[in-house]
């Protein structure tokens, strides 16, 4: 009984390390590019998207509500940017399909593809159980290349919301993900009369 104790402590003690260990897709990639020229990267915590709601003042209205109830499930944004070198092309079709093959097919479902004149923008979700886990936009342009992931428990509805509400770059790609999912937001005026 003693050894299988010891197994236990000693199996424990060697599986910590592994599940300290266990990285995002992203993480390499931020650790790879973080200091380098042209690259860009934003990692806000789940504490920055609470210290934010609670600098944007009052709280008592229902938009503050619903965007705080909206907020208190994310756990974190990370976003990171190539400013793509205008002499060097291959390098920025290397970094794309670097990051693109962060995300496979397994694991990350394709919601949609968009084109807009030269920016083209890939929006994936991952899946836990029934729940979106988080939401990943790859896009690529004429003069960056970029990757966003959002993570926490995502409601697809209020992706456009924490767009327009955190101006953070790299988010207003987002808004092409609504229009085209969802078409145009809806109008305040009411419907003209025949």
């Amino acid at each position: 009984m003693k050894t299988k104790i010891i197994m236990l402590v000693f199996a424990a003690f060697l599986a910590v390390p592994l599940l300290l260990n266990a990285q995002s897709p992203l993480d390499k990639v931020f650790s790879k590019y973080a200091d380098q020229d042209r690259f860009t990267t934003v990692n806000i915590s789940k504490e920055m998207f609470t210290n934010i709601m609670a600098m944007a003042g009052n709280q008592n209205d229902s938009a503050s509500r619903e965007m705080k109830g909206i907020v208190d499930k994310l756990t974190g944004l990370r976003v990171i940017t190539y400013n793509i070198d205008t002499t060097d092309y291959t390098k920025a079709v290397s970094i794309y399909n670097e990051w693109a093959g962060l995300f496979p097919a397994s694991t990350y479902k394709e919601l949609m593809a968009v084109t807009e004149g030269r920016d083209n923008y890939k929006f994936m979700t991952k899946q836990d159980g029934d729940k979106i886990s988080e939401m990943v936009m790859l896009m690529k342009g004429k003069k960056e290349i970029l990757v966003l992931s959002l993570t926490g428990v995502i409601d697809m509805s209020n992706i456009s919301k924490i767009s327009k509400n955190f101006g953070i770059h790299g988010m207003e790609g987002i808004q092409h993900m609504h229009q085209h999912h969802q078409g145009p937001p809806p109008s305040n005026q009411p419907p003209a009369k025949k």
